[in-house]
């Protein structure tokens, strides 16, 4: 248990660098974030799974500037690794899924409110950096690897922190439930691909895109019937 809360926390510290503070190769975004921590714990269907769904959700949103946003990436991680791992300990699917994905919405806002403390740091190292009298090279560099390190810690922590949290707490949650609350658990995960088919539509149609959309599911649907 230790070492899959360590190993998922390693990758949520590699996922908030990419997020922001380094490389921006897009492996931060849930469908890969996800999958990886489906494959890591060595259930990679159900990671891909709630990759695809909290893709969808945070899909318009994006950190750039200034702009305030939920840290959506380290909480599809969290989000992944509690319901791979409650998938396996409880093997309630339907009721895992739905939690998990509750959870990484709340680790999301908190996620938030880091990367604006991360903002303050950055720009108290910034105005450090310009009281100097005379500036070098060297305290810029040792600035720039110190708000990096901060970047991966935070998000390393806060990953653990959140995955055994909640892997701890719902597990106890979910020995108290009935199975009966199964199904009535399965509307949370119909509504969350329901808001972000939303999200998929309003950043098509507002784009003027729409054509490429309707050409997708007209392709969807074909296949289907192929």
């Amino acid at each position: 248990m230790w070492d899959d809360w360590l190993l998922v926390s390693i990758w949520g510290g590699m996922v908030a660098l990419d997020t922001t503070a380094a490389m921006q190769i897009l492996i931060s975004h849930p469908l890969v974030s996800c999958s990886v921590v489906g494959l890591l714990l060595g259930n990679f269907p159900l990671g891909f799974f709630i990759g695809i769904v909290l893709e969808l959700l945070w899909l318009n949103e994006l950190p750039i500037g200034a702009a305030p946003f939920s840290e959506g990436n380290i909480g599809a991680t969290v989000a992944a690794a509690v319901a791979v791992l409650l998938a396996e300990q409880t093997g309630r699917t339907a009721t895992v899924v739905s939690v998990s994905l509750l959870a990484g919405v709340l680790v999301a806002l908190i996620g938030g409110r880091m990367v604006l403390l991360m903002r303050h740091i950055n720009t108290y190292a910034y105005d450090t950096l310009l009281s100097k009298s005379r500036l070098s090279a060297g305290p810029i560099v040792q600035s720039h690897y110190f708000c990096v390190a901060y970047m991966f810690l935070a998000g390393m922590i806060l990953t653990f922190v959140s995955t055994a949290l909640f892997h701890l707490g719902l597990g106890y949650l979910l020995r108290l439930l009935p199975p009966q609350v199964d199904v009535w658990m399965q509307p949370v995960i119909y509504a969350f691909l329901g808001v972000g088919s939303g999200v998929l539509i309003y950043i098509f149609f507002s784009r003027k895109n729409w054509w490429i959309l309707c050409l997708g599911v007209a392709a969807g649907i074909a296949l289907f019937f192929i």
